[in-house]
């Protein structure tokens, strides 16, 4: 039987004073392993001061940054992948690397040291893919910096990178929560010029917007073109039109729509339950919450 992953590191040392010759294969297993116990700081320790220079690739590198950004100590991630840079073309980070830390410094809410991260990998030759330029656009858009996002939109099409529903999506919602329902419309014709079809997170998006503005019949009329056009809504859309419909008070609309959701096999989930039982119980209506209440135990 193999070790445990507790039993791995003493595993491996006993493995070293056997003389077996070890591989990069030997040393990524150590590192997931004491990466997956949070013992990190020794995976880096083994990679840096008991692992040759000719066996350590990219990839051990990488497991290591991944583990510093999941456990939010992306600045270490970020000396480390420093550290990569300098050590010469065997060991240089690659996009899949910089992504890791771009995205880990995003996360800690460090969007200055990751937007110049984003740089200094183009300088240093690295080209962008479409998941560096997510994180980028997104964290612009969550600044309200539109047309920042915009420009690196237009980058990412000069660098031959071609826009996804996901950068789309995002843009789409930045300028929606902005209130820009023009700008929005405006990147919804873009989307379709270039034969990107907006899927059922940008109707959700808009429908969401016009639920909050008191525009229910609009929300409703791209509730129900989702099915015409191959689009079946999600549980998201059923409960954005349940929330529109609580918020105008249209509780026979509500319940139409959840005898909808049950013909369609569309279980709510708790936000859902949640928005019914607010409701009914708004407007007096306990019994009935009641019912939603108890239909949510039974489901679990």
């Amino acid at each position: 039987m193999p070790p445990g992953p507790r039993a791995c590191p003493a595993f491996f040392g006993r493995l070293l004073k056997t003389g077996i010759p070890t591989n990069i294969v030997t040393y990524s297993s150590l590192f997931k392993c004491l990466c997956d116990m949070k013992r990190t700081d020794e995976a880096l320790d083994v990679l840096l001061h008991r692992m040759s220079d000719d066996l350590a690739n990219v990839i051990s590198y990488s497991v290591i940054l991944k583990s510093f950004c999941d456990n939010g100590r992306s600045q270490l991630a970020l000396d480390l992948l420093q550290m990569m840079a300098k050590k010469g073309a065997d060991h240089s980070p690659g996009v899949v690397s910089y992504n890791l830390v771009i995205d880990g410094l995003f996360k800690e809410g460090e969007v200055s040291k990751a937007c110049d991260l984003f740089h200094e990998m183009i300088r240093q030759g690295v080209v962008p893919d479409e998941v560096t330029y997510s994180y980028i656009i997104n964290a612009l858009c969550k600044a309200g910096a539109m047309d920042k996002a915009e420009l690196i939109v237009r980058q990412m099409v000069h660098n031959g990178v071609q826009p996804h529903n996901r950068i789309y999506n995002t843009l789409i919602h930045g300028y929606l929560t902005l209130g820009q329902l023009k700008e929005a419309f405006r990147l919804l014709k873009v989307m379709r010029s270039q034969g990107v079809m907006p899927n059922v997170v940008t109707c959700n998006s808009v429908m969401d917007y016009f639920c909050k503005n008191g525009r229910i019949k609009e929300a409703e009329e791209i509730f129900y073109s989702m099915t015409v056009n191959d689009r079946k809504p999600s549980i998201v859309s059923y409960s954005t039109m349940v929330h529109g419909y609580a918020i105008e008070g249209s509780l026979v609309d509500m319940i139409d729509l959840c005898e909808l959701m049950a013909r369609d096999g569309v279980v709510p989930d708790l936000h859902c339950f949640c928005i019914l039982i607010s409701a009914y119980a708004k407007y007096g209506m306990m019994d009935v919450a009641m019912l939603f209440f108890e239909d949510m135990l039974k489901q679990g």
